[in-house]
């Protein structure tokens, strides 16, 4: 019965040394086993074990076991295993009051717990149940003293039919729930977070809960821990203000930081979550030295009046967490569209408010509407003096077509992922208004995977005639190019050196945008960049637009 009852708390044959004493056994766990689940399984295989045996047996061969908890160092003579850790075991076995009390009792199992060894390992793990113990004083041979007492396996009496019977608690008996946070390290986590701070506490907190509940406004850090402190753990069981807690420390550094990263590794320790939070750190994507936000705007047109459309707005809280919220979805007038794309930037900068991060703006449109001067577009206008998006923000053209077509979308990865480190962009960007290119059908020109940029001469048509000849916007799309740039009103060679200015220098394709941004600040007058229309799609950042009305994750404002 003892081993199969140690077997199921951790500790297997191989582990344990059992030195039977003829009416007990003094059992040798290995250091390797971890002491925190033995005392939290222990209890209730040694009771269901015991209940096994005792269902079998007459009322006179039934029983109830004592069972002495110690750890320490200990050392083999010719005498057998001796030791200071092995006598006071033996001395807290024999205390009286434990005796007594488990013989006048309907438990079977009798632990005690030395005062070393509830300190250490059972008040520091709320799965071992340490409110369910209790101290008692111990006066055994030379040992003066006390330990810690928990009564248990209740519901088993003696009987003719020597049937266990479980026993059902008292209806107005109260259940007794530890808290994750005792008091006791409430004051001290107080402490340490008071006056605290960090410019990504939003950010933080997303990602504690892996986005999965709405934020809102903390006034402090410690406002942030308390608030996540009542909010549960996930599939892996680590609650999320712990991992709050280990995050906030690898974003301040410094001597708090350490105590934080140590109380958060104790704590861990308890829950037995060491394997899960691994995962969690293998996964992990460090905070980036410049993150940014992004802010997605998708517009789909009605598919009746194309003078009307359906707004419905992404919007991101942690750089490093995709799929971000959906923040609502609209129907309105398409020449309503700045207007309304307005107050939903208002919205999202007041969530933004405390993190000290930079931001971008994609707008997903579909083709019709792709000539839309989205560059030009301002912001605040309640305030009476609205201000240019680009001052604040780099802008992103998205296709919507693409991003709704699954089956384009391997293609649009590769490419994507080909140029994202790929410092030399001109020389794979398809230059498409030249005569060679011509005389070849598009579809056939852009199948080559090494171009992911491609220069149209003209600006697509809202609605393509398929009788017209190989559409260059569509068989970008289709082969996956990320980038295409046209311009309503430049030659060939004015386009060509736009985007030889573009893409000149270092960096990737993803920095696309920014230096679209800043070629456009820089302009003076009627430059030719002012009117530079730059379409670029990263499948890294995708959401499924397809039927936001009906979409659960928002309703109709």
């Amino acid at each position: 019965m003892l081993r199969t009852a140690l077997t199921a708390a951790g500790a297997g044959l191989d582990d344990c040394v059992i030195d039977d004493r003829g009416d007990g056994a003094l059992i040798l766990v290995s250091p390797s086993v971890s002491k925190s689940e033995l005392a939290d399984k222990l209890p209730d295989r040694l009771a269901a074990e015991i209940r096994r045996y005792n269902a079998t047996r007459v009322v006179a061969a039934q029983f109830k076991l004592r069972v002495g908890l110690h750890a320490g160092d200990i050392r083999k003579n010719e005498h057998g295993w001796v030791g200071h850790a092995v006598n006071l075991a033996f001395r807290i076995l024999d205390a009286e009051e434990a005796k007594a009390e488990l013989i006048g009792s309907e438990q079977l199992v009798a632990l005690i717990a030395s005062s070393h060894f509830y300190e250490e390992v059972i008040k520091q793990d709320p799965g071992s149940a340490p409110e369910s113990y209790r101290r008692i004083g111990v006066s055994a041979k030379s040992f003066e003293g006390h330990a810690w007492l928990r009564l248990h396996g209740g519901g088993w009496v003696p009987s003719a039919s020597t049937q266990a019977l479980a026993a059902a608690p008292a209806p107005d008996e109260d259940v007794v729930v530890r808290a994750l946070f005792p008091d006791d390290e409430l004051k001290v986590l107080q402490g340490l977070l008071s006056g605290m701070e960090t410019t990504r506490l939003p950010m933080i907190v997303s990602r504690a809960t892996r986005s999965a509940i709405p934020l809102r406004r903390f006034h402090s850090v410690w406002d942030a821990f308390l608030y996540l402190a009542d909010v549960n753990a996930g599939p892996d069981g680590i609650p999320p203000a712990v991992e709050f807690l280990e995050l906030l420390a690898l974003d301040i550094g410094g001597e708090n930081a350490d105590d934080l990263t140590a109380w958060v590794a104790q704590k861990i320790h308890n829950l037995r979550r060491a394997a899960e939070q691994q995962e969690r750190h293998e996964i992990r994507s460090p905070i980036p030295a410049e993150p940014r936000l992004h802010l997605m705007i998708v517009i789909e047109l009605d598919a009746i009046d194309d003078s009307r459309c359906v707004l419905s707005w992404w919007r991101q809280d942690d750089p490093l967490e995709w799929n971000p919220l959906c923040g609502g979805v609209c129907e309105l007038a398409v020449d309503e569209l700045e207007q309304r794309i307005d107050d939903v930037i208002i919205e999202a900068e007041g969530v933004w408010s405390e993190q000290a991060i930079s931001v971008a703006l994609e707008f997903v449109v579909p083709r019709p509407l792709l000539q839309m001067p989205i560059m030009g577009w301002r912001k605040e206008y309640r305030s009476g003096y609205p201000r240019p998006l680009l001052y604040d923000y780099p802008l992103a053209l998205r296709s919507l077509e693409r991003m709704r077509s699954a089956h384009w979308h391997r293609l649009w990865r590769m490419r994507w992922d080909s140029a994202v480190d790929d410092y030399t962009l001109l020389q794979r960007i398809h230059p498409y208004g030249s005569a060679e290119t011509k005389e070849n059908p598009i579809d056939a020109v852009l199948s080559e995977s090494t171009w992911v940029g491609l220069v149209m001469d003209e600006p697509p048509s809202a609605h393509p005639d398929p009788t017209a000849g190989p559409d260059a916007l569509t068989a970008a799309l289709r082969a996956g190019v990320p980038l295409v740039v046209w311009h309503p009103r430049a030659s060939a060679e004015d386009l060509r050196e736009l985007v030889g200015r573009l893409v000149a220098g270092d960096g990737g394709i993803s920095e696309l945008p920014d230096r679209h941004r800043a070629a456009h600040l820089a302009a003076t007058g009627d430059e030719l960049v002012r009117d530079l229309v730059v379409l670029l799609d990263d499948p890294h950042r995708q959401i499924d637009p397809g039927g936001p009305l009906s979409s659960s994750s928002g309703g109709l404002k």
